[in-house]
């Protein structure tokens, strides 16, 4: 009783006295007079305690503690310990302790004293020690933390499992007595966009006699001359306004900084200094508009989460620095930080980079799509939760107010409005003049409107969605710019499909082209971001610790053959956790290309002349003059010179005569001045010559009884028909066996196509089981060069005809129709043959989606691969090799990984459409080949290799996904009439 009594007292004294101030922000310093070093990162090992009866043992901060194999419970204390000795110079200054990051309740000690509470996992929160440590000796500090029900961001919900831990760093720094806090610096622009006004506003902690001294530098590190330099400070807030003549303005085209120094002095002596980077930049509303320094812009992005291969919730400086390269590298000039703030670091890396930040706030599926085991659904209007709303709110807006990158703060994700909502719109209005609020679902805010930039989730690829309420049509709307800030999800929760042909992340890209070529043409379209960029997954180890009771408790979408400790939503991302990138990667960068070539693949010509193509640019602030461009022909690279079209606008590009060739490639390459690469464009002169397979020499054809199989040969093959199933058996070319058996139907349908957003398992479908093959009729037709097999027979209730003719010359053909079959939406309808195994090197020639793919990638136009050359990395082991020479992840096959003992790799598997050949070999340079061919490209192909080894290629005149959900573009094909003819070659 005592002791509850007497931490009542503490909790009432903190709350009354001290914790008014807790809610502030500082900047580190860069120099405190009389120390050596004001700022000690103190991550690394620490003292931690499963429970309060547990003893203590180590663990890493910052990450997760279930990933290091604590499985703690939800609504039970941990413990985390950390000692140190406080640096003697430290002596008369302000001791700050900040955590970046502790999900989600904690309550911090310090040598023993009981000091203050924090709610939020996701924001920064500082606090002065200083009248609990020890200067000049050992220091401990404690923290219990809690992994609550009901924190209001719900991200142990949505990570299915336990994130609680410390995230992020934690600092201990040194300020003098006199310090500022809750430093914010902003800037404006006059009416032409030329002069500038840099404002500094920053509350004030000391004595009299303390001034600063501002100091700004451009990114030549030349000083820039200000009209006043010195300011003395007053108790509480302090404003500055200092006009910059002609800065050189911050976009994401163009990310100029400068560098603010601000020196704090004391009865002229300087006590300390720190420096800001600023950028001169300045976004409006203006009707159903966002303005960027006057100009329109687009924003093309994707949302990202922190993830940690090995620590889970949780990032690093090297993480935080490739996240934002890879983005710009992918031609995105937009970020959303879902689903709460990111760390200051990656913001810094915005700035530099030049990428726009929607900043969210922690509040997440607030009475929406909570699971009913977390607490509380309803928050939204309980003045209980108020703080936690508005504590968080303010947080975030004190400690990152000051990046140019950020043009939007968000309030929550995906929740009903209600009170407390309304507080933090309001509570940032008053603060934050300089940036819109967005929110989602604003069709919820029916009585006030919390939001000056319409929030739109998951349009279809025409641009039609509706909200609770809220409808868009055609990605526009004329009163308030629109945001699709969640769209073109890529598929994860179609597990069959992933694990049997990952081709449908190839096959999403079109979605993405489609959506952001529409949307740019819509005046209240502001912009789209891709949910995800990374993958959301956890390579969870086996508990040392606790019970993994989470995967009982919490609902996930995986099916019950998927089992293991890789858990989480999915792998929706356009990297992997590792930030390899995936197949959606490259059409990510294709499609939100900011230079588009208006002309078809194939060009028209006339030798000796120039080459005109259209070109649209989808730049916001560059002109195309401002960029490099070059043509390869022939193997000779040679510089082109851009006219200067303006941003949004449509021009040329001039290619000089050349002696042009019929088939001839030619490859234009636009880069950045630092020589990244913006987009590169193949196109073939007329029409493109096709190397395709060669025939076998002619030869005399014969039909042989052997008794059991009529045997159809020529010059060195022989292809079996088995008389009782009617089916090829051992088809052999050189005495090398190249078809083991078929062909097969292959029939895939959806019965209940378009379910809504939530496909996770593979709806409700109609395949053809070839073990359900049943011969009706067998005959055959020879004449002097070919044999035409005819053969019908049935799957259950489907009935198949088929003609197959095999040419002296190594050609076969087989035609099929089938009847009988369930209409829907079509997934496959083609054949399939079993192939043997030693069949293991594939090449293939393509007309992709794109006219240009880098070698090697997933789905290029043209490749070569070994089925089964892979260096797959162990259960939570980093990679060695590509995502594409994987033959599994752990989330979709378990962590025992694939049921079968030789898979094949990721772009083994994947189909590749549109097929001018696709040949399957040993691998020598002297070995058999069979081949599928379409001269017309018009024929899809993909190998498998099920359960019981057997290597099975599947070759389709018609292919979909119509699984793919989410609005993503889709082709909607019928299943019936079901017909179809697949050429092939041997040799």
């Amino acid at each position: 009783m005592l002791r509850n009594f007497l931490l009542l007292l503490s909790i009432l004294f903190c709350s009354s006295v001290v914790c008014s101030g807790w809610e502030r922000s500082y900047v580190l310093p860069a120099w405190l007079e009389g120390t050596e070093s004001p700022v000690l990162l103190l991550n690394g090992v620490w003292d931690f305690k499963y429970s309060q009866e547990g003893r203590w043992t180590d663990i890493r901060v910052p990450g997760e503690v279930a990933m290091q194999g604590f499985a703690i419970m939800h609504d039970t204390p941990f413990f985390y310990r950390k000692s140190f000795e406080v640096p003697a110079d430290y002596a008369g200054k302000r001791i700050f302790l900040r955590f970046d990051g502790v999900y989600s309740h904690a309550r911090l000690s310090v040598n023993g004293n009981y000091v203050r509470e924090h709610h939020g996992g996701f924001t920064r929160w500082e606090t002065d020690i200083t009248s609990w440590v020890h200067i000049g000796k050992k220091n401990t500090v404690m923290l219990e933390v809690t992994d609550r029900l009901d924190d209001i961001s719900y991200a142990s919900g949505y990570a299915h499992h336990p994130v609680g831990g410390i995230l992020r760093d934690v600092t201990l720094f040194a300020l003098p007595e006199p310090h500022l806090y809750d430093i914010n610096i902003m800037t404006s622009l006059d009416s032409l966009y030329q002069d500038a006004g840099l404002e500094i506003s920053c509350g004030f902690d000391g004595q009299e006699h303390t001034e600063v001294e501002l100091l700004l530098k451009d990114k030549y590190s030349k000083s820039v001359p200000l009209k006043q330099s010195r300011f003395t400070l007053s108790r509480g807030m302090n404003n500055f306004v200092l006009p910059v003549r002609r800065p050189l303005k911050w976009d994401a085209e163009h990310p100029n900084l400068y560098e603010l120094t601000v020196n704090v002095s004391h009865k002229g002596k300087k006590v300390c200094h720190f420096t800001r980077e600023v950028g001169f930049r300045e976004v409006r509303i203006s009707g159903n508009r966002m303005l960027v320094n006057g100009h329109p812009v687009k924003l093309r992005g994707a949302c990202r989460h922190d993830i940690h291969p090995i620590l889970g919730r949780t990032t690093t400086a090297e993480l935080d620095s490739l996240d934002a390269l890879l983005f710009k590298q992918a031609n995105m000039n937009f970020v959303r930080t879902s689903h709460y703030p990111p760390t200051e670091r990656f913001l810094s890396f915005c700035d530099r980079y030049g990428i726009y930040v929607e900043c969210e706030s922690a509040v997440c599926f607030v009475d929406t799509y909570r699971q009913k085991n977390y607490r509380p659904g309803d928050s939204q209007d309980n003045p209980v939760f108020s703080h936690q709303y508005l504590d968080q709110c303010k947080e975030m807006v004190n400690s990152f107010s000051s990046h140019p990158s950020i043009i939007l703060w968000s309030i929550g994700n995906e929740s009903r409005y209600g009170e407390n909502f309304k507080k933090s719109y309001e509570w940032i209005k008053q603060t934050d003049h300089s940036r819109p609020v967005i929110f989602s679902w604003p069709g919820t805010a029916k009585v006030n409107k919390v939001y000056d930039v319409l929030s739109m989730h998951y349009p279809n690829s025409q641009g039609d969605v509706s909200n609770f309420g809220v409808t868009i049509r055609n990605f526009d709307n004329r009163n308030i710019p629109v945001l699709f800030d969640e769209w073109a999800h890529p598929a994860c929760y179609t597990y069959t499909t992933l694990q049997t042909d990952p081709n449908i992340r190839e096959f999403w890209g079109k979605s993405l082209d489609l959506m952001w070529s529409r949307l740019f043409d819509a005046s209240g379209g502001l912009g789209g971001a891709v949910w995800g960029y990374v993958d959301e997954t956890f390579a969870l180890p086996a508990p040392k610790v606790g019970e993994a009771y989470w995967k009982d408790f919490a609902r996930t979408s995986k099916p019950t053959d998927c089992p293991g400790n890789c858990i989480g939503y999915g792998e929706w991302g356009i990297v992997d956790v590792w930030r390899r990138p995936k197949p959606e990667y490259w059409s990510t960068k294709k499609a939100y290309s900011p230079i588009r070539l208006l002309t078809s693949a194939n060009l028209p010509f006339k030798s000796g002349r120039e080459l005109i193509l259209t070109v649209h640019n989808r730049f916001d602030h560059t002109k195309l003059d401002e960029i490099r461009a070059s043509y390869t022909y022939k193997g000779v690279t040679k510089p082109l010179e851009l006219d200067a079209v303006n941003p949004h606008d449509k021009g040329m590009v001039l290619l000089p005569p050349e002696q042009w060739e019929e088939g001839e490639k030619v490859v234009i390459e636009f880069s950045t001045v630092a020589g990244e690469i913006i987009d590169v464009y193949c196109f073939t002169l007329g029409t493109e010559r096709i190397t395709y397979p060669p025939l076998l020499s002619e030869h005399k054809m014969s039909v042989i009884d052997r008794g059991d199989r009529i045997s159809v040969t020529g010059r060195d093959f022989d292809f079996p028909f088995n008389k009782t199933t009617g089916l090829i058996v051992n088809a052999t070319v050189g005495g090398q066996v190249l078809i083991e058996k078929g062909p097969f139907l292959n029939l895939e349908l959806n019965l209940n196509h378009l379910t809504g957003a939530e496909v996770r398992k593979k709806s409700k479908y109609f395949m053809i089981d070839p073990t359900d093959w049943k011969m009706t009729s067998f005959d055959y037709r020879q004449q002097d060069k070919e044999v035409s097999v005819y053969l019908s027979g049935s799957y259950q209730e489907v009935k198949v005809d088929f003609h197959i003719r095999i040419t002296a010359v190594g050609e076969i053909s087989v035609s099929y129709k089938a009847v009988g079959i369930p209409n829907g939406f079509l997934r496959e309808s083609g054949i399939s043959f079993y192939l043997p195994e030693n069949l293991d090197h594939l090449e293939w020639k393509r007309k992709g989606y794109w006219n240009y793919y880098p070698d090697g990638e997933f789905a290029g136009n043209e490749g070569q691969v070994l089925l089964y050359a892979s260096k797959q990395a162990c259960y939570g082991e980093k990679p060695v090799q590509p995502w594409y020479a994987d033959t599994h992840d752990y989330y979709y096959w378990g962590d025992a990984g694939t049921d079968c003992r030789r898979p094949l790799t990721r772009m083994a598997k994947g189909m590749k459409e549109n097929i001018y050949y696709y040949i399957l070999s040993a691998g020598k340079e002297d070995a058999h080949q069979l081949s599928v061919i379409s001269q017309e490209a018009s024929v899809a192909c993909r190998v498998n290799k099920p359960m019981d080894e057997q290597l099975v290629l599947y070759a389709n005149n018609r292919w979909d996904y119509p699984e793919i959900a989410w609005g993503n573009y889709c082709k909607t094909l019928e299943a019936v009439p079901c017909y179809g003819c697949v050429e092939l070659r041997i040799r």
